[in-house]
């Protein structure tokens, strides 16, 4: 059933009385102070035993109650001057009360029911309990191929930072996203939550005339993702001081071709934070992609947004104008979900297995889970190795995928030194020669493995190597 209108309550039930005497069928009716009763539309009653009125005003004009609707509990009729009038808390906010929860409840077990924890519907967002850091638990992103005053990169699986001076910025730009432990046993977040997710905002630039930008994201594949229906995020947040942000869904169709442009999606709106910990849930209307073209390079996506600042809707038109702080800070985020229709699900975590998994489709590394890349070690590397060195020969080891990647990856590869774009080369006893640049390196690049060629006078080699096919 839909859900009941609820009305705002007044604390301590402040009361005024009647200006004048009222028969059973005015709808407008003086008081002698208006303003001790809440806003409308609203309930006030009248009278205070057995025999009391109940009337839902719609309007407040001076010290007149308008648009009355008479006996909306109990009876109506006549009232002399004087008699007294409350907003009291009425059967009709009980009723509504327990009716909205009952409704609600059977909603969301029906959602559960129909939604397996593996569907999208279910959750479209991936590592939304910040479980998974291939990258490492703390990563730092400055200023670089986007210019020194626009600091962007993945931090944490399947997480995007981005701190933008703006259009005519200058100096330099900085964040780092990391994974932060919550205490044991602590209650302010429920389910027993392992780890949150931080963005520290640690050095601005200067800002410039437009464009400005500062978000904690997500790409979600596809812009398919909820098109035409409604979607909820829910999420816990807090930040190092009070803050305003802006929370945004975003469509992008992609690049490459003549690609339509990107849309604000509505429902998006700004959020307050406090150094506690809150429960936000925010439900979107994911426009229809009727009639929309998708970009030739395979990149769009149903983007989930966090803005602790943005200086107008070159971004994101929605909310519009300007939102938040340009300033540094921490932002923290825990158990993040996106679940279609306009009900927040409880969260229900995967088993760090099945997410670890979810994020390899975008990135993967040959270390082992909790060595950095690019680390001076040979643990996980690929090693290859025949049986004389003595003549020139080509080795070509081939490494499969543990997850079939989204599109072809980059490969990055690093010798057993941790020198990137390197091999190591053994001789037949094994022994090492590090920085060694590769005749051909990566080559035979799939979605599902790839081959690295070096031609020399060597028993074999060894490299470690990530493969990224983010957003």
């Amino acid at each position: 059933m839909p859900q009941q209108t609820m009305y705002p309550a007044a604390v301590n039930s402040l009361q005024t009385e009647l200006a004048a005497a009222v028969d059973a069928t005015q709808t407008t009716i003086a008081v002698a102070d208006a303003s001790l009763l809440p806003a409308a539309p609203n309930l006030a009653v009248i009278g205070s035993d057995e025999t009391a009125e109940t009337i839902l005003y719609t309007g407040k004009s001076g010290n007149s109650l308008t648009g009355i609707t008479r006996g909306f509990q109990g009876t109506a009729k006549g009232w002399s001057a004087g008699i007294k009038v409350a907003r009291y808390f009425t059967a009709y906010d009980h009723d509504t009360f327990r009716g909205n929860i009952q409704d609600l409840g059977a909603r969301m077990d029906a959602t559960e029911s129909a939604l397996p924890l593996r569907s999208i519907s279910r959750q479209a967002i991936i590592n939304g309990g910040f479980d998974v850091a291939q990258r490492g638990v703390s990563v730092t992103q400055n200023g670089g191929s986007f210019g020194p005053e626009n600091a962007y990169g993945y931090g944490l699986d399947r997480w995007i930072g981005q701190v933008y001076a703006g259009v005519g910025g200058t100096g330099t730009a900085s964040f780092t996203m990391s994974q932060q432990q919550f205490a044991a046993g602590q209650t302010a977040v429920p389910g027993n939550p392992k780890y949150f997710g931080r963005l520290s905002v640690v050095a601005l630039g200067n800002k410039g005339t437009s464009s400005g930008f500062i978000r904690f994201s997500q790409f979600i594949e596809s812009v398919y993702t909820f098109a035409g229906q409604k979607c909820t995020a829910s999420f816990w947040a807090k930040s190092s001081s009070a803050r305003q942000i802006a929370v945004s869904l975003h469509q992008y169709y992609g690049d490459g071709g003549s690609a339509s442009p990107a849309v604000s999606c509505p429902g998006g709106r700004t959020i307050n934070l406090t150094t506690s910990w809150q429960f936000f849930t925010i439900t979107f209307d994911v426009p229809s992609i009727a009639g929309k073209t998708l970009g030739t390079n395979k990149n769009d996506y149903l983007g989930l947004y966090f803005i602790p600042y943005k200086q107008d809707d070159s971004v994101v038109s929605i909310p519009s104008g300007e939102v938040g702080t340009f300033a540094t800070g921490d932002f923290d985020f825990a158990q993040v979900q996106l679940c279609a229709g306009d009900v927040a699900l409880p969260f229900q975590p995967r088993s760090f297995a099945e997410e670890l998994a979810l994020c390899q489709r975008y990135f993967e590394k040959s270390y082992n889970y909790d060595v950095l890349p690019g680390s001076a070690v040979p643990e996980g590397s690929i090693h290859l190795l025949a049986s004389d060195n003595a003549n020139t020969k080509f080795v070509i080891p081939t490494v499969g995928f543990s997850v079939k990647k989204r599109i072809t990856p980059t490969i990055t590869i690093y010798d057993t030194a941790g020198n990137i774009g390197k091999i190591t080369t053994r001789d037949v006893s094994d022994n090492p020669t590090h920085n060694v640049t590769p005749s051909i390196g990566a080559t035979n690049v799939g979605t599902s493995a790839f081959k690295v060629k070096h031609q020399g006078a060597v028993a074999g080699i060894s490299f470690q190597w990530t493969a990224d096919s983010e957003l």
